[in-house]
């Protein structure tokens, strides 16, 4: 074979290579729902991601109708927890994301009885 036919070969298996790679998604999501015991819809929960491998975190606020999401993690293990001025903290530890999975998690928190100490 030329040299020139193996540059042409190796020049399409660097494509059909980088094509392959972009086509794979590794990033995982977290999606949920943040709502009180009677069932209304809680804005303005901070809602924390913890990478429990690289110790890294990313919080978000809750919107008006109670949602959260984390788009692009990296697969790992996690712990995600809920805090709002008035309720009871919630975490959900032991949350294993693989590569392009999504998580949904359905929330409630509790009122915080007047003797208990905020977090």
């Amino acid at each position: 074979m030329h040299f020139r036919n193996w540059v042409l070969v190796g020049v399409v298996f660097l494509f059909s290579l980088v094509v392959c790679l972009n086509g794979q998604a590794v990033d995982a999501k977290i999606f949920g729902t943040v709502k009180d015991e009677g069932g209304d819809k809680l804005s303005g929960v901070e809602v924390t991601v913890t990478n429990i491998d690289r110790n890294a975190e990313t919080k978000v606020i809750t919107g008006k109708k109670g949602t959260f999401r984390f788009l692009a993690l990296p697969p790992g293990s996690y712990q995600v927890s809920f805090d709002l001025e008035g309720y009871q903290s919630y975490v959900a530890a032991g949350v294993h994301l693989f590569a392009d999975q999504s998580v949904t998690l359905r929330i409630t928190l509790k009122k915080r009885n007047d003797q208990e100490p905020s977090a």
